[in-house]
């Protein structure tokens, strides 16, 4: 399953992707909007492919999540038009619904009985260090691919790209099922949705947990869209160093992520989460007033700083949350959290078409808001009282 991810993940493109969209005549705001579109696919999806996972298997649900993200890259290839790239983010957002669960199902029940949990800590580890791998390596060897920012040379990564998902279904072919037998485990949105807003309107501790865990979103995904029309706009128009400049980030962001709750040792857990929760903020509003060549170590630190508060937020809300609401309510979390970051999304890609300058801007100044307003560096502690 590692070296499935690895392939799976191979994005030879992802450091232009918004710039070969916009040649494909997209703005901005289309370009956003096309994630947003996939969230939404894949929340919409999560029933009936939850139903056709039940009868399938793990190993199914897998191999056609990947031949729908295969298909999807072939198809991506040939779009040159706003409709057909909306067509492939709904194909996507379908395939991650298939995905969803079940390849750590997949994983866990195909581990021995004995110590299992233990070895799923190591077989997690192992996919989600290939997984960083492959983001770490695919921007390097992309800017060299991507040699001159045109046409051509976009499509070629794309068809590699292509290649690479496809490696990774074929490999899926190999796996086995394990013999238990599987249960998709997504419920619902609507269920979610009303499970979790009854537990809302009348637990105080818990509307502050989920506003918290929402409004103080690093948007990393609209960074990944707008730093690329940036650096060009910036006069850094080399694909060698926009593909370098995503890779170190994500290496830097893979060695913080290990090493985030040695912050929380040191100051505390409650000043951590504030610190963690304001420095993305700071770095999205010192790089819309930067000028290259400073903005290449600071889209560095900033995305690079983007999930470091991941580790912090998820020990926290599983501390705050009693055991009998906990899958509601992270399910909620989870579902409103998407839905923040699509929304938001459209509203800084449309503001991105006027000036990318404001759009980074106005995303800094949200996130160190909301950090200040919702008191963060209180939230560590503060026990939560259901009754």
């Amino acid at each position: 399953m590692a070296i499935i991810t690895f392939f799976a993940n191979l994005y030879f493109y992802n450091h232009v992707g918004t710039l070969y969209l916009q040649t494909r005549g997209l703005s901005l705001l289309q370009v956003s909007s096309i994630w947003s579109i996939i969230m939404a696919a894949s929340l919409l999806s999560e029933v009936p492919t939850g139903i056709i996972a039940d009868k399938i298997g793990r190993k199914w649900s897998v191999v056609i999540a990947l031949a729908i993200q295969a298909l999807g890259e072939f198809l991506y290839l040939f779009s040159s038009n706003y409709q057909a790239f909306v067509l492939i983010a709904i194909l996507a957002g379908v395939g991650y619904a298939f995905s969803s669960g079940a390849s750590e199902a997949l994983v866990y029940d195909s581990l021995p009985e004995e110590n299992r949990e233990s070895l799923m800590k190591k077989a997690s580890g192992h996919i989600g260090g290939l997984y960083q791998m492959a983001f770490f390596v695919a921007p390097i060897l992309g800017g060299l691919i991507v040699s001159q920012l045109i046409l051509s040379k976009f499509m070629l990564a794309i068809f590699l790209t292509g290649i690479s998902v496809t490696v990774a279904f074929l490999i899926s072919l190999t796996l086995a099922e394990p013999h238990k037998n599987y249960h998709h485990p997504e419920q619902s949105p609507l269920q979610i949705f009303k499970g979790g807003l009854k537990l809302l309107l009348t637990h105080k501790r818990l509307q502050w947990i989920v506003a918290i865990s929402v409004l103080t979103a690093s948007f990393s995904g609209s960074l990944l869209s707008l730093y690329q029309p940036y650096f060009v706009q910036q006069g850094i128009k080399s694909s060698f160093w926009i593909g370098a400049s995503l890779s170190g980030a994500s290496l830097i962001a893979f060695m913080l992520l290990r090493y985030a709750h040695k912050i929380e040792e040191i100051i505390g857990g409650g000043w951590a989460l504030l610190l963690v929760s304001l420095l993305p903020g700071i770095g999205y509003v010192l790089l819309s007033v930067t000028k290259a060549p400073l903005i290449i170590p600071l889209f560095i630190m900033t995305f690079a700083l983007t999930d470091i508060k991941n580790p912090l937020i998820s020990s926290y809300q599983n501390a705050n949350i009693e055991s009998h609401n906990r899958a509601t309510v992270l399910s909620l979390i989870s579902m409103v959290s998407k839905f923040y970051v699509a929304i938001m999304g459209l509203v800084f890609g449309r503001i991105a078409d006027y000036s990318i300058s404001l759009a980074l801007l106005s995303i800094g100044v949200m996130i160190v808001a909301f950090s200040l307003i919702l008191k963060t560096h209180k939230y560590a502690y503060s026990g939560i009282k259901t009754s």
